[in-house]
């Protein structure tokens, strides 16, 4: 038995011993004059004396061009933005939009603002804390969205060029989690079938 054992424990040591799991040192990688020679960083000959003032002087400077550019990508960013936001926002047909928002932690009576050029057919406030109910159209100009309310929680913003979508959407049964009341959908329905 003890025979075996030694055997193995033999064949161990010599293979261990012959540097088969071993790592050759010589195998790993150095760098060379040329590897090193580039990770230096080479000096020119015209130096100046004072080179601490040069390179001060050469921060400033570069810091004001690069404010200049900043303004100046800036301003093309600005007139590029405002070139898209209109090519992009001048549709031909007009947006019509139902928005539901949830009021519970605003202010008491809190509304959306910031449609001061567009008019608001129908708006519903259920209580002073309850949800929002706004319906009304973009111009032809594009989208509007409102400013809300501090706090406030958008249930649903639909947004269509078909007043029908909106219709669909207010005979669902998903719209019916935020509005039970009868009387608040037929009303939301007349004024949009009666010229939204």
């Amino acid at each position: 038995m003890k025979k075996p054992f030694v055997l193995f424990w033999i064949f161990i040591t010599a293979v261990i011993s012959s540097g088969i799991f071993a790592q050759d040192e010589d195998e790993v990688p150095y760098l060379s004059d040329d590897d090193i020679a580039a990770m230096e960083m080479v000096l020119p000959d015209d130096i100046p004396d004072n080179l601490q003032e040069a390179v001060t002087e050469s921060r400033a400077e570069a810091e004001k061009n690069e404010k200049a550019k900043e303004i100046e990508v800036k301003k093309i960013t600005e007139n590029e933005i405002e070139k898209n936001e209109i090519s992009r926002l001048n549709t031909l047909q007009t947006v019509y939009h139902l928005l539901i928002l949830d009021r519970t932690y605003c202010h008491a009576n809190a509304d959306i603002g910031g449609l001061d050029d567009i008019a608001i057919p129908y708006k519903f406030k259920h209580r002073t804390n309850g949800y929002l109910i706004a319906v009304y159209k973009s111009p032809q100009e594009g989208p509007v969205f409102p400013q809300l309310p501090d706090n406030s929680r958008i249930l649903v913003d639909l947004a269509t060029a078909r007043k029908s979508t909106i219709l669909e959407y207010i005979n669902s049964n998903a719209f019916r989690r935020f509005v039970t009341s009868r009387k608040i959908i037929s009303e939301i329905k007349e004024t949009i079938e009666s010229g939204l």
